[in-house]
């Protein structure tokens, strides 16, 4: 959903799913909507038309979507969010920008263990449903060990956060440390 082909009906249907299900996503370029209201600065109710093709597919889905778009700066670029979260009291902009880039750090994480530590494989080894659930959590366990260790590195490395160290050099010693042990 990150480059932008989203589907409002699959959108609409997450947050029909239940009480505390929301989305937020970068709004796709080009997107066409309307403005609403102004909900503060940066800070907008939008409605978004559904396509015909969308509401076949998707029974309940409407002929239009109402979504909030967020504008925020972040490291100098402007980027633009659109989300279910509606209610700007509930949900702060601050807040939710926030959330958002703390998602994106998950995301680059994801990205750090398919690239480096999985070597851009697209799939996982094992043929058993519980071999590839084992798998997934010896990756996971190795991809926080590699990072418990770029944290007792920068701790040793003063003026430096574990953010700055790279988690490719850091899995390598994390690696060859491992082979010295064996």
């Amino acid at each position: 959903m990150d480059k932008g082909y989203y589907s409002l009906g699959l959108l609409n249907a997450r947050s029909l799913a239940g009480e505390h299900r929301h989305w937020m996503i970068p709004l796709r370029k080009g997107a066409q909507y309307e403005e609403l209201r102004k909900l503060g600065k940066g800070d907008h109710l939008v409605k978004l038309k559904t396509s015909p093709q969308a509401r076949k597919k998707w029974p309940g889905l409407g002929n239009e979507v109402t979504a909030r778009l967020l504008t925020v700066t972040r490291k100098g670029k402007v980027c633009h969010l659109l989300t279910s979260m509606t209610d700007a009291m509930r949900f702060p902009g601050g807040e939710m920008a926030d959330l958002y880039s703390h998602r994106w750090e998950i995301e680059l994480g994801y990205r750090e263990i398919k690239q480096t530590m999985q070597l851009s494989r697209l799939t996982l080894r094992s043929k058993k449903p519980e071999l590839v659930e084992q798998e997934l959590w010896g990756v996971l366990l190795a991809y926080n060990l590699v990072r418990y260790q770029m944290i007792k590195m920068a701790e040793h490395l003063k003026g430096y956060w574990p953010n700055q160290l790279s988690f490719s050099e850091s899995c390598g010693m994390v690696g060859n440390a491992a082979n010295l042990l064996i």
